[in-house]
């Protein structure tokens, strides 16, 4: 009657864990893309770099700078970047590599790291262990990277201003859509209490893939919890065992 007991208490307490896990996950929208509502293009017949610069009250900081830069096109092809209306998108031609540049807060007025004109974001990160982005019509691989900037370092003494993690992705299939999951740095000595900016950047190292082309929907902060899929068998085989559990000690 003990051993029977404790293996309810055992499994009712799995139950009731992934019930909160799933409750606790937390997220943050970083950009939607919803600004400008009139979508805002960069187009390029060549190599070059171009900044779009708007004002948008739905992102930390209230300023994004979109920064589109062709750096291989010898045919040359077009190659085009659009940020607005709910997504940034890029379309490369033939033989045509590019990189985007998504910058908020302290980034949000520079394109050299370390500039600090923009807004200090003061984001306190640490509710969240991972940064979201669910991309669609992604033609090939995809290299992405995220920095994350403070301004007030733990240790002034040995300060510590940046936090850079990235991650290489592809779509199953040539134009479908991918949800990457990118998780934070493991950077000691880091100030996620404190962020002022953040920097996003696509496929500043994809090396030889050209003519790549995507749509960015969304840019989250996000808390990882195991797949939905996944969770729910796990707690409903965790409530499936207590409720069997609690029969046997009933009888």
């Amino acid at each position: 009657m003990i051993r029977s007991t404790r293996r309810l208490s055992l499994a009712t307490g799995l139950a009731l864990g992934l019930a909160a896990q799933a409750a606790q996950a937390q997220s943050l929208l970083v950009d939607g893309f919803t600004s400008p509502t009139a979508p805002v293009p960069s187009v390029f017949l060549g190599t070059g770099e171009r900044s779009i610069t708007d004002v948008a009250g739905d992102v930390p900081g209230g300023v994004r700078t979109v920064h589109h830069n062709v750096f291989l096109n010898p045919l040359p092809s077009v190659s085009v970047a659009v940020a607005g209306n709910g997504g940034l998108s890029v379309s490369d031609g033939v033989g045509a590599t590019s990189e985007v540049l998504a910058l908020y807060g302290a980034f949000a007025n520079g394109v050299t790291p370390g500039a600090t004109s923009g807004p200090h974001l003061n984001l306190d990160v640490r509710p969240y262990d991972s940064f979201e982005l669910v991309f669609r019509g992604v033609q090939l691989a995809m290299n992405i990277n995220v920095t994350l900037y403070t301004a007030n370092p733990l240790d002034p003494d040995n300060p510590l201003y940046y936090s850079t993690m990235g991650v290489n992705a592809a779509p199953a299939t040539p134009g479908g859509a991918i949800t990457v999951i990118l998780p934070f740095a493991a950077t000691p000595g880091f100030n996620f209490g404190d962020v002022d900016g953040i920097s996003l950047v696509l496929n500043r190292a994809i090396g030889p893939l050209t003519g790549n082309g995507y749509t960015l929907d969304s840019f989250s902060l996000v808390t990882a919890v195991p797949e939905p899929g996944s969770a729910v068998l796990m707690l409903g085989g965790a409530l499936l065992l207590a409720s069997r559990l609690r029969r046997r000690a009933a009888a």
